[in-house]
Protein backbone atom coordinates (compact mmCIF):
# COMPACT_ATOMS: atom_id res chain seq x y z
CA UNK A 1 0.00 0.00 0.00
CA UNK A 2 1.32 3.43 -0.93
CA UNK A 3 1.21 6.12 1.72
CA UNK A 4 0.27 9.62 0.55
CA UNK A 5 1.45 12.52 2.72
CA UNK A 6 0.28 16.11 2.71
CA UNK A 7 1.79 19.27 4.15
CA UNK A 8 0.26 20.81 7.28
CA UNK A 9 -1.86 23.64 5.90
CA UNK A 10 -5.26 25.18 6.43
CA UNK A 11 -7.86 25.57 3.73
CA UNK A 12 -10.70 23.79 2.02
CA UNK A 13 -9.26 20.66 0.52
CA UNK A 14 -9.71 17.18 -0.87
CA UNK A 15 -8.50 14.07 0.88
CA UNK A 16 -5.97 12.13 -1.16
CA UNK A 17 -6.70 8.41 -1.35
CA UNK A 18 -4.08 5.66 -1.12
CA UNK A 19 -3.88 2.99 -3.78
CA UNK A 20 -4.52 -0.72 -3.31
CA UNK A 21 -7.72 -0.45 -1.30
CA UNK A 22 -9.30 -3.74 -0.31
CA UNK A 23 -11.94 -5.25 -2.54
CA UNK A 24 -14.06 -7.53 -0.37
CA UNK A 25 -17.16 -8.17 -2.40
CA UNK A 26 -18.51 -11.36 -0.86
CA UNK A 27 -20.82 -11.05 2.13
CA UNK A 28 -19.62 -13.45 4.84
CA UNK A 29 -21.91 -15.66 6.86
CA UNK A 30 -23.24 -14.13 10.07
CA UNK A 31 -20.40 -14.43 12.59
CA UNK A 32 -20.62 -16.39 15.79
CA UNK A 33 -21.08 -14.04 18.75
CA UNK A 34 -18.38 -16.03 20.57
CA UNK A 35 -15.76 -15.67 17.83
CA UNK A 36 -13.01 -13.31 19.03
CA UNK A 37 -12.05 -10.37 16.86
CA UNK A 38 -8.59 -9.97 15.38
CA UNK A 39 -7.20 -6.82 13.79
CA UNK A 40 -4.25 -5.49 11.83
CA UNK A 41 -3.79 -1.73 11.66
CA UNK A 42 -1.70 0.15 9.11
CA UNK A 43 1.65 1.58 10.19
CA UNK A 44 0.59 5.10 9.30
CA UNK A 45 -2.04 7.33 7.75
CA UNK A 46 -2.84 6.47 4.13
CA UNK A 47 -5.55 9.09 3.52
CA UNK A 48 -4.76 12.67 4.45
CA UNK A 49 -6.57 15.95 4.04
CA UNK A 50 -5.49 19.54 3.49
CA UNK A 51 -6.89 20.51 6.86
CA UNK A 52 -5.56 21.72 10.20
CA UNK A 53 -6.37 20.40 13.66
CA UNK A 54 -6.73 17.31 15.81
CA UNK A 55 -9.25 15.04 17.61
CA UNK A 56 -11.96 15.00 14.86
CA UNK A 57 -14.86 13.20 16.60
CA UNK A 58 -17.56 12.70 13.98
CA UNK A 59 -21.05 11.49 13.14
CA UNK A 60 -22.84 10.52 9.93
CA UNK A 61 -25.97 12.59 9.27
CA UNK A 62 -29.18 11.90 7.38
CA UNK A 63 -27.98 14.19 4.55
CA UNK A 64 -25.19 11.61 3.95
CA UNK A 65 -22.44 14.01 5.08
CA UNK A 66 -19.93 13.30 7.83
CA UNK A 67 -19.76 16.06 10.43
CA UNK A 68 -16.42 16.26 12.27
CA UNK A 69 -15.10 18.62 14.93
CA UNK A 70 -11.46 19.53 15.38
CA UNK A 71 -9.48 21.17 18.14
CA UNK A 72 -6.75 23.81 17.87
CA UNK A 73 -6.73 24.54 14.16
CA UNK A 74 -8.59 25.91 11.19
CA UNK A 75 -10.23 22.61 10.28
CA UNK A 76 -11.09 22.84 6.60
CA UNK A 77 -11.02 26.64 6.82
CA UNK A 78 -8.36 29.31 7.19
CA UNK A 79 -8.84 30.83 10.67
CA UNK A 80 -7.45 29.26 13.85
CA UNK A 81 -9.98 28.18 16.50
CA UNK A 82 -9.64 26.15 19.68
CA UNK A 83 -12.69 24.21 18.43
CA UNK A 84 -14.36 24.02 15.01
CA UNK A 85 -16.98 21.97 13.12
CA UNK A 86 -16.68 20.83 9.52
CA UNK A 87 -18.82 19.04 6.93
CA UNK A 88 -17.21 16.24 4.91
CA UNK A 89 -18.57 14.47 1.83
CA UNK A 90 -17.36 11.55 -0.22
CA UNK A 91 -15.42 8.47 0.89
CA UNK A 92 -11.78 7.34 1.09
CA UNK A 93 -12.75 4.58 -1.33
CA UNK A 94 -13.88 7.11 -3.97
CA UNK A 95 -11.52 8.19 -6.70
CA UNK A 96 -12.30 11.83 -5.86
CA UNK A 97 -11.60 11.30 -2.17
CA UNK A 98 -13.35 13.31 0.53
CA UNK A 99 -14.00 17.05 0.48
CA UNK A 100 -14.23 19.18 3.60
CA UNK A 101 -15.95 22.49 4.42
CA UNK A 102 -15.56 24.63 7.55
CA UNK A 103 -18.88 25.49 9.22
CA UNK A 104 -18.40 27.18 12.62
CA UNK A 105 -15.81 27.70 15.33
CA UNK A 106 -14.85 29.16 18.69
CA UNK A 107 -17.52 31.05 20.61
CA UNK A 108 -20.17 29.85 18.16
CA UNK A 109 -19.81 26.31 19.57
CA UNK A 110 -19.51 26.69 23.31
CA UNK A 111 -17.98 28.49 26.26
CA UNK A 112 -15.19 27.91 28.76
CA UNK A 113 -16.55 27.23 32.24
CA UNK A 114 -13.39 26.73 34.31
CA UNK A 115 -11.28 29.86 33.92
CA UNK A 116 -8.40 31.32 31.92
CA UNK A 117 -6.23 28.21 32.22
CA UNK A 118 -8.74 26.16 30.22
CA UNK A 119 -9.82 25.94 26.60
CA UNK A 120 -12.56 24.17 24.62
CA UNK A 121 -12.09 20.76 23.02
CA UNK A 122 -14.52 18.53 21.06
CA UNK A 123 -14.90 15.01 22.45
CA UNK A 124 -17.95 13.52 20.71
CA UNK A 125 -20.66 14.06 18.09
CA UNK A 126 -24.14 12.61 17.58
CA UNK A 127 -26.24 12.80 14.43
CA UNK A 128 -29.99 12.15 14.62
CA UNK A 129 -32.84 12.69 12.18
CA UNK A 130 -33.65 15.95 13.97
CA UNK A 131 -30.33 17.51 15.03
CA UNK A 132 -26.55 17.27 15.41
CA UNK A 133 -24.97 17.35 18.88
CA UNK A 134 -21.43 18.22 19.92
CA UNK A 135 -19.87 17.38 23.30
CA UNK A 136 -17.52 20.21 24.34
CA UNK A 137 -15.00 19.81 27.15
CA UNK A 138 -13.02 22.24 29.27
CA UNK A 139 -9.39 21.09 29.05
CA UNK A 140 -6.52 22.70 30.92
CA UNK A 141 -3.93 24.33 28.68
CA UNK A 142 -1.37 21.66 29.62
CA UNK A 143 -3.93 18.91 28.74
CA UNK A 144 -3.84 17.43 32.27
CA UNK A 145 -7.30 18.17 33.69
CA UNK A 146 -10.85 18.08 32.28
CA UNK A 147 -13.24 19.46 34.93
CA UNK A 148 -16.39 20.34 32.93
CA UNK A 149 -18.35 19.46 29.80
CA UNK A 150 -21.59 20.36 28.07
CA UNK A 151 -23.40 19.54 24.82
CA UNK A 152 -24.30 21.96 22.02
CA UNK A 153 -27.05 21.38 19.44
CA UNK A 154 -27.43 22.38 15.79
CA UNK A 155 -30.73 22.29 13.91
CA UNK A 156 -29.33 23.58 10.62
CA UNK A 157 -26.62 21.05 9.78
CA UNK A 158 -23.83 22.66 11.75
CA UNK A 159 -24.24 26.29 10.79
CA UNK A 160 -25.45 27.55 14.20
CA UNK A 161 -25.35 26.00 17.70
CA UNK A 162 -27.18 26.44 21.01
CA UNK A 163 -26.48 25.28 24.57
CA UNK A 164 -27.41 26.13 28.16
CA UNK A 165 -25.19 29.08 29.06
CA UNK A 166 -26.02 28.99 32.77
CA UNK A 167 -24.12 25.89 33.86
CA UNK A 168 -22.23 22.96 32.31
CA UNK A 169 -24.07 19.66 32.10
CA UNK A 170 -21.27 17.78 33.86
CA UNK A 171 -18.69 19.08 36.35
CA UNK A 172 -16.17 18.20 39.05
CA UNK A 173 -14.29 16.01 36.59
CA UNK A 174 -17.08 13.41 36.57
CA UNK A 175 -18.16 12.09 33.14
CA UNK A 176 -16.51 15.09 31.51
CA UNK A 177 -14.93 13.30 28.53
CA UNK A 178 -18.00 12.31 26.51
CA UNK A 179 -18.46 10.58 23.18
CA UNK A 180 -21.50 8.89 21.65
CA UNK A 181 -21.81 5.35 20.32
CA UNK A 182 -21.72 5.57 16.52
CA UNK A 183 -24.64 3.58 15.09
CA UNK A 184 -24.28 4.56 11.47
CA UNK A 185 -26.21 7.06 9.38
CA UNK A 186 -28.41 9.10 11.77
CA UNK A 187 -28.21 6.17 14.22
CA UNK A 188 -29.99 3.68 11.95
CA UNK A 189 -28.50 0.66 13.79
CA UNK A 190 -29.22 1.84 17.33
CA UNK A 191 -30.67 -0.92 19.55
CA UNK A 192 -33.29 1.48 20.92
CA UNK A 193 -34.36 4.24 18.51
CA UNK A 194 -35.54 6.43 21.40
CA UNK A 195 -32.14 6.65 23.11
CA UNK A 196 -28.60 7.78 22.46
CA UNK A 197 -25.78 5.93 24.20
CA UNK A 198 -22.81 7.91 25.49
CA UNK A 199 -19.48 6.88 26.99
CA UNK A 200 -17.56 8.92 29.52
CA UNK A 201 -14.31 9.15 31.43
CA UNK A 202 -13.67 10.81 34.79
CA UNK A 203 -10.67 12.97 35.66
CA UNK A 204 -8.93 13.55 32.36
CA UNK A 205 -9.22 12.72 28.66
CA UNK A 206 -6.09 10.57 28.89
CA UNK A 207 -3.33 9.84 31.40
CA UNK A 208 -2.71 13.03 33.38
CA UNK A 209 1.04 13.28 33.01
CA UNK A 210 1.52 15.45 36.10
CA UNK A 211 -1.03 13.49 38.20
CA UNK A 212 -3.01 16.65 38.98
CA UNK A 213 -6.16 14.75 37.98
CA UNK A 214 -6.93 11.03 38.31
CA UNK A 215 -5.78 8.92 35.38
CA UNK A 216 -8.82 7.28 33.72
CA UNK A 217 -8.83 3.52 34.29
CA UNK A 218 -12.63 3.05 34.07
CA UNK A 219 -14.98 3.55 31.12
CA UNK A 220 -18.57 4.53 31.94
CA UNK A 221 -21.80 4.37 29.92
CA UNK A 222 -24.99 6.41 29.91
CA UNK A 223 -28.16 6.61 27.87
CA UNK A 224 -30.40 9.60 27.25
CA UNK A 225 -33.69 10.04 25.36
CA UNK A 226 -33.09 11.60 21.95
CA UNK A 227 -35.76 14.14 22.84
CA UNK A 228 -33.68 15.55 25.73
CA UNK A 229 -29.98 15.09 25.00
CA UNK A 230 -29.12 18.49 26.50
CA UNK A 231 -31.07 17.88 29.73
CA UNK A 232 -28.67 16.26 32.23
CA UNK A 233 -31.61 15.39 34.49
CA UNK A 234 -32.85 12.85 31.91
CA UNK A 235 -29.56 10.97 31.61
CA UNK A 236 -29.32 7.46 33.06
CA UNK A 237 -26.04 5.81 33.94
CA UNK A 238 -25.11 2.16 33.70
CA UNK A 239 -25.11 0.72 37.22
CA UNK A 240 -24.78 -3.01 36.61
CA UNK A 241 -22.02 -5.52 36.01
CA UNK A 242 -20.02 -5.34 32.77
CA UNK A 243 -21.58 -7.62 30.17
CA UNK A 244 -24.74 -8.35 32.18
CA UNK A 245 -27.51 -10.07 30.24
CA UNK A 246 -29.82 -7.16 31.07
CA UNK A 247 -28.62 -3.57 31.69
CA UNK A 248 -29.26 -1.72 34.94
CA UNK A 249 -29.70 2.06 34.71
CA UNK A 250 -29.78 4.75 37.38
CA UNK A 251 -30.55 8.48 37.12
CA UNK A 252 -27.99 9.04 39.92
CA UNK A 253 -24.55 9.68 38.44
CA UNK A 254 -23.02 8.74 41.81
CA UNK A 255 -24.28 5.18 41.28
CA UNK A 256 -22.64 4.71 37.91
CA UNK A 257 -20.40 1.65 37.52
CA UNK A 258 -17.76 1.05 34.86
CA UNK A 259 -18.41 -1.14 31.85
CA UNK A 260 -14.65 -1.56 31.41
CA UNK A 261 -11.83 -1.46 33.92
CA UNK A 262 -8.26 -1.62 32.62
CA UNK A 263 -5.48 -0.73 35.04
CA UNK A 264 -2.62 -1.73 32.75
CA UNK A 265 0.27 0.69 32.35
CA UNK A 266 2.30 1.08 29.18
CA UNK A 267 5.97 2.09 29.41
CA UNK A 268 5.86 1.78 33.21
CA UNK A 269 9.54 2.62 33.84
CA UNK A 270 11.88 5.33 32.69
CA UNK A 271 14.22 2.67 31.32
CA UNK A 272 11.88 2.14 28.36
CA UNK A 273 11.81 5.81 27.36
CA UNK A 274 14.86 8.02 27.22
CA UNK A 275 14.62 11.43 28.96
CA UNK A 276 13.46 14.17 26.62
CA UNK A 277 11.83 11.79 24.15
CA UNK A 278 8.27 12.31 25.37
CA UNK A 279 6.17 14.89 27.15
CA UNK A 280 5.94 12.99 30.43
CA UNK A 281 4.75 9.91 28.55
CA UNK A 282 5.67 7.06 30.87
CA UNK A 283 3.64 4.78 33.14
CA UNK A 284 0.67 5.47 30.85
CA UNK A 285 -2.92 4.49 31.64
CA UNK A 286 -4.61 2.92 28.62
CA UNK A 287 -8.19 4.29 28.58
CA UNK A 288 -8.44 7.58 26.70
CA UNK A 289 -10.79 9.75 24.65
CA UNK A 290 -11.58 7.78 21.53
CA UNK A 291 -14.70 6.37 19.94
CA UNK A 292 -17.10 3.44 20.07
CA UNK A 293 -18.48 2.25 16.73
CA UNK A 294 -21.05 -0.49 16.20
CA UNK A 295 -20.21 -2.89 13.37
CA UNK A 296 -23.59 -4.35 12.34
CA UNK A 297 -22.19 -6.99 9.97
CA UNK A 298 -19.99 -8.36 12.76
CA UNK A 299 -22.53 -7.74 15.52
CA UNK A 300 -20.05 -6.09 17.86
CA UNK A 301 -18.80 -2.81 19.18
CA UNK A 302 -15.22 -1.53 18.87
CA UNK A 303 -13.72 0.97 21.31
CA UNK A 304 -10.62 2.67 19.90
CA UNK A 305 -8.37 3.87 22.72
CA UNK A 306 -4.71 4.86 22.83
CA UNK A 307 -1.75 5.98 24.90
CA UNK A 308 0.92 8.46 23.86
CA UNK A 309 2.81 5.57 22.25
CA UNK A 310 0.26 2.80 21.57
CA UNK A 311 -3.17 1.93 20.18
CA UNK A 312 -5.44 -0.07 22.53
CA UNK A 313 -8.54 -1.46 20.79
CA UNK A 314 -11.38 -3.35 22.51
CA UNK A 315 -14.48 -5.26 21.34
CA UNK A 316 -17.81 -6.09 23.00
CA UNK A 317 -21.15 -7.70 22.01
CA UNK A 318 -23.22 -5.03 23.79
CA UNK A 319 -22.72 -1.38 24.77
CA UNK A 320 -22.08 -2.43 28.39
CA UNK A 321 -19.66 -5.20 27.47
CA UNK A 322 -18.04 -7.40 28.35
CA UNK A 323 -15.18 -5.49 26.75
CA UNK A 324 -12.07 -7.42 25.69
CA UNK A 325 -8.77 -6.10 24.37
CA UNK A 326 -8.20 -7.48 20.86
CA UNK A 327 -5.37 -5.28 19.56
CA UNK A 328 -2.54 -3.46 21.32
CA UNK A 329 -0.20 -1.87 18.80
CA UNK A 330 3.05 -0.46 20.19
CA UNK A 331 4.65 2.15 17.93
CA UNK A 332 7.69 2.48 20.17
CA UNK A 333 9.18 5.52 21.90
CA UNK A 334 9.83 8.74 20.05
CA UNK A 335 11.12 9.71 17.58
CA UNK A 336 8.70 8.19 15.10
CA UNK A 337 9.02 8.24 11.32
CA UNK A 338 6.59 9.04 8.52
CA UNK A 339 6.54 5.31 7.72
CA UNK A 340 5.33 4.15 11.15
CA UNK A 341 3.57 6.23 13.80
CA UNK A 342 0.65 6.08 16.21
CA UNK A 343 -1.56 8.92 17.35
CA UNK A 344 -4.30 10.10 19.70
CA UNK A 345 -8.03 10.82 19.55
CA UNK A 346 -8.66 7.53 17.75
CA UNK A 347 -12.10 6.97 16.21
CA UNK A 348 -13.76 4.92 13.46
CA UNK A 349 -16.29 6.93 11.40
CA UNK A 350 -19.19 4.61 10.53
CA UNK A 351 -19.63 6.31 7.15
CA UNK A 352 -16.45 4.64 5.93
CA UNK A 353 -17.14 1.03 6.96
CA UNK A 354 -16.81 -1.55 4.20
CA UNK A 355 -19.99 -3.50 3.44
CA UNK A 356 -18.76 -6.53 5.39
CA UNK A 357 -17.32 -4.29 8.14
CA UNK A 358 -13.96 -6.07 7.86
CA UNK A 359 -12.17 -2.97 6.68
CA UNK A 360 -12.66 0.15 8.75
CA UNK A 361 -10.79 3.45 8.80
CA UNK A 362 -9.18 4.83 11.96
CA UNK A 363 -8.74 8.58 12.43
CA UNK A 364 -5.89 9.70 14.73
CA UNK A 365 -3.42 12.57 15.10
CA UNK A 366 0.13 13.41 16.09
CA UNK A 367 0.66 16.95 17.36
CA UNK A 368 3.61 19.07 16.18
CA UNK A 369 3.95 20.02 19.87
CA UNK A 370 5.12 16.50 20.76
CA UNK A 371 8.79 15.53 20.24
CA UNK A 372 7.73 12.76 17.87
CA UNK A 373 10.02 13.79 15.02
CA UNK A 374 6.99 14.14 12.71
CA UNK A 375 3.36 15.21 12.85
CA UNK A 376 -0.03 14.13 11.48
CA UNK A 377 -2.12 17.14 12.40
CA UNK A 378 -5.08 16.89 10.03
CA UNK A 379 -8.11 14.70 9.33
CA UNK A 380 -6.23 11.53 8.49
CA UNK A 381 -7.32 7.92 8.08
CA UNK A 382 -5.55 4.57 8.16
CA UNK A 383 -7.12 1.17 7.42
CA UNK A 384 -7.80 -1.36 10.15
CA UNK A 385 -8.52 -4.84 8.77
CA UNK A 386 -10.65 -7.08 10.98
CA UNK A 387 -11.22 -10.81 11.04
CA UNK A 388 -12.82 -13.38 13.32
CA UNK A 389 -11.29 -16.47 14.87
CA UNK A 390 -13.44 -19.55 14.50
Amino acid sequence: MRTVKAPRAAGTGVLVVALALSACSATPERPSPDAPLRGEVADGVTVVGVSDGDLWPSCWAEDDALYAANGDGGGFGFEFFDIAVNRLTGSPEDEAGVEGEFLAGGDALGQVWSGAQFTRKPTGMLCTDEAIYLAVQDLRLDFNEAPAATIARSDDHGETWTWDTATPMFGDGVFTTIWFADYGKAGRHAPDPEYAYAYGLDGNWRDSFDDSAPDPTELFLARVPLASVQDAATWEFYAGEPGASEPTWSPDIARKRPVLIDERRRYPTDAAVQPGQTVGARNLSVLSQGGVTFLPALERYVYTSWTELTFEFYEAPAPWGPWKLFLSEDFGPYPWTQDRFGGYGTSIPSKFLSEDNRRVWVQSNVCPCAPAGMSSYWFGLRPLDLDLDG
